[in-house]
C-alpha cells in the first residue's frame, strides 16, 4: 500500500475529528491559565464534546481503535477524573467490552470508603483514558493510587497531547502515551482552514514553546488527487462481527448477518428493462450475492406480480432487495412516490436518497414507513459520492453535510453510496458503485476501478457490480469471480470473516 494512501487515510481521521470539534466550539482563543499554571492563548475544551452525542461517540470509537491497534494487554478501562470519564465509559461499554473503573479524588467518608470503584483484582492491568495531556501530572497521580492497590497501568490513551513535556515525563515513569491528536495537527488544521491567522499561529507557538516550522496552507483536494479527490476517514475497518453487535439499525444487522453467512459483500445491479430478464438473472445470482439492485422505473412491464416473485426469491435465497430510486423531493412527495403506483416501500428493503432535500424530508418520512410493519422498507442509503466524472457531489461541503445527516439519523439511514469511506461510525455501511475488473470507463462518463482499490484502499464494505456481470456471456463465472475477490479483500484484515 502506497505511502500516499497511508498518509491520506491517517490524516483524514484527524481532519474528521478536528472539523467536528471546530463546529462544536472546542477551540477557544484568548488568555487562559492551564492547570500547570502556564498562560496559553488557546484553550482546547473537550468538555464541549459532551453536548454533541455523535462527536462523543466518534471520539470514543477512535480511542477504542487506538487501544486495539496498540496491542496493549488489559483487563479493565479507567477514566482519569473527571473530564475523560464520558469517553472512557462509552469506549469500555460500547466498543472495548471491558469493565469500567473510576478513581475518586478522595475516598468516601461513608459506605465502603473505597478510592477505586469497579471490578478488579490485585495484579490486574488497566489502560487509562485521558482527554488532554499537558504535563502528565494527573495521570501520574492516578497511577500512584492504582499501584498502591496492586494494579498495573503502563498505557494511557488520550484525545490530545499538548506536546509540553507530558509524554516524556510519563515515559520516564514507565507509562506510554498514545494520542489521537497532537498540537501540531491541531494548529496545522486550524491554520489551513483559516480558523487562526499567521499572527495567531506564531503567538501560540511562541507562548507554548513549541518547536514548529512555519505553517504551510494545506490544499486537501490536491493532497488526495491521486485517490479520486475523495477524503478518507479511517484506515482500520472494524471487524464485521463487532459491527453486527454494535449496530442498532435493524437493516444493517440483517445485512451483516447475510454477508457473513454467504461470505459475500457483492451487490449485483440488474439494469435490465423487462421483468423476466431481471427475475432470471436474480435467480441465477441469488446464491452469490448479498443484495440485488434494480431500477423499477426502467422495467417496461413492471407489475405487482414481478415484485411478488422478486420478494419470494429474496426470502428464499437470503438477499436484500435494493431499489435505486434516488429520492430527492419534498417529504410529502417522497411519501407519495414510496406508496404510489410501484408501491416501492412494500417490496424494497432499502432505497437510495439524495441529501439535497435536507434532514426533515429524509428522516421524518422514511422513519414513518420503516417503523410501520405493513411495509418491507427497512433502511435508506444516502448518496454521498457518485462515480460519474464531474459529479456535483464533489462540491465543497456536500459529502460532509450528507454524512452529518446520516450520523444524526442512524436508526433510519443505514449507510452511503460513496467512493470511499466517509464516516467514522462503524455502524454505517459503505456501498460503492464503479467497480469493474475488466474496464476503466465507458462513453457516458462512468468511471470504474478494481476491487482492491474499492475495498482495501478506499475502505468500502460492499461493491456494486453491474455490467461486469450483466454484459458477460458467462454471468455465473463472473459472479463467482467478483464475490471471491471482493470477499478476500474484505477478509484480508478481518479474522471474523475467515
Amino acid at each position: 500500500m502506497s505511502t500516499l494512501c497511508e498518509k491520506t487515510r491517517n490524516g483524514a481521521l484527524k481532519r474528521n475529528l478536528l472539523r467536528q470539534m471546530l463546529e462544536a466550539n472546542v477551540f477557544k482563543f484568548g488568555e487562559f491559565q492551564l492547570k500547570s499554571g502556564q498562560i496559553s492563548p488557546i484553550y482546547i475544551d473537550l468538555r464541549e464534546c459532551f453536548g454533541h452525542p455523535n462527536l462523543l461517540m466518534l471520539i470514543s470509537e477512535a480511542l477504542s481503535k487506538l487501544v486495539t491497534i496498540s496491542g496493549a494487554e488489559y483487563t479493565g478501562v479507567l477514566g482519569v477524573p473527571y473530564a475523560a470519564l464520558p469517553y472512557a465509559s462509552v469506549a469500555a461499554g460500547q466498543f472495548l467490552k471491558k469493565p469500567l473503573l473510576i478513581v475518586r479524588k478522595e475516598a468516601k467518608s461513608y459506605g465502603t470508603k473505597k478510592l477505586i470503584e469497579g471490578l478488579y483484582e490485585p495484579g490486574d492491568r488497566l489502560i487509562l483514558i485521558e482527554d488532554v495531556v499537558t504535563t502528565g501530572g494527573s495521570i501520574l497521580d492516578v497511577v500512584k493510587v492504582l499501584t498502591a492497590e496492586g494494579l498495573v497501568a503502563s498505557d494511557v490513551f488520550c484525545i490530545l497531547d499538548r506536546e509540553q513535556g507530558g509524554k516524556q515525563k510519563l515515559l520516564d515513569a514507565g507509562v506510554t502515551l498514545h494520542s489521537l491528536l497532537d498540537m501540531n495537527s491541531v494548529l496545522t488544521f486550524l491554520y489551513s482552514t483559516g480558523a487562526v491567522s499567521d499572527e495567531q499561529w506564531h503567538g501560540i507557538v511562541k507562548a507554548l514553546n513549541l518547536n514548529y516550522t512555519a505553517p504551510v496552507k494545506v490544499d486537501i483536494d490536491k493532497e488526495i488527487e491521486d485517490l479520486s479527490r475523495l477524503p478518507f476517514v479511517e484506515n482500520q475497518r472494524t471487524p464485521l462481527s463487532e459491527r453486527e453487535s454494535l449496530t442498532e439499525n435493524a437493516l444493517n444487522k440483517k445485512i451483516l448477518s447475510v454477508m457473513r453467512k454467504k461470505k459475500s459483500n457483492l451487490c449485483l445491479a440488474i439494469d435490465y428493462t423487462t421483468s423476466e430478464e431481471v427475475l432470471q438473472l436474480a435467480e441465477i445470482a441469488g446464491p452469490f450475492v448479498m443484495a440485488i439492485k434494480v431500477h423499477a422505473d426502467a422495467i417496461t412491464d413492471f407489475s405487482e406480480e414481478f415484485t411478488r416473485k422478486l420478494t419470494t426469491l429474496a426470502n428464499d435465497m437470503d438477499f436484500i432487495i435494493f431499489e435505486d430510486r434516488k429520492f430527492g423531493d419534498t417529504g410529502n412527495t417522497n411519501l407519495l412516490q414510496l406508496k404510489g403506483a410501484q408501491k416501492i416501500a412494500s417490496w424494497a428493503d432499502v432505497v437510495t436518497v439524495h441529501a439535497v432535500q435536507g434532514t426533515d424530508s429524509i428522516a421524518g418520512v422514511f422513519r414513518q414507513l420503516i417503523n410501520d410493519p405493513n411495509y418491507r422498507l427497512s433502511g435508506v442509503l444516502l448518496i454521498a459520492q457518485l462515480s460519474t466524472k464531474g459529479s456535483l457531489t464533489a462540491l465543497d461541503g456536500y459529502t460532509e453535510s450528507t454524512v452529518s445527516i446520516a450520523e444524526e439519523n442512524r436508526d433510519v439511514i443505514s449507510g452511503f453510496i460513496a467512493q470511499t469511506r466517509v464516516s467514522g461510525f462503524s455502524d454505517l455501511l459503505n456501498w460503492t458503485p464503479g467497480v469493474n475488473l475488466d474496464a476503466k470507463t465507458d462513453s457516458a462518463g462512468q468511471q470504474w476501478r478494481g476491487v482492491d482499490e474499492a475495498i482495501d484502499v478506499q475502505q468500502n464494505d460492499i461493491i456494486i457490480v453491474g455490467r461486469g456481470v450483466t454484459s458477460s456471456s458467462e454471468p455465473v463465472q463472473q459472479l463467482k469471480r467478483y464475490r471471491r475477490i471482493a470477499w478476500e479483500a474484505l477478509a484480508k484484515d478481518d479474522e471474523s470473516v475467515n
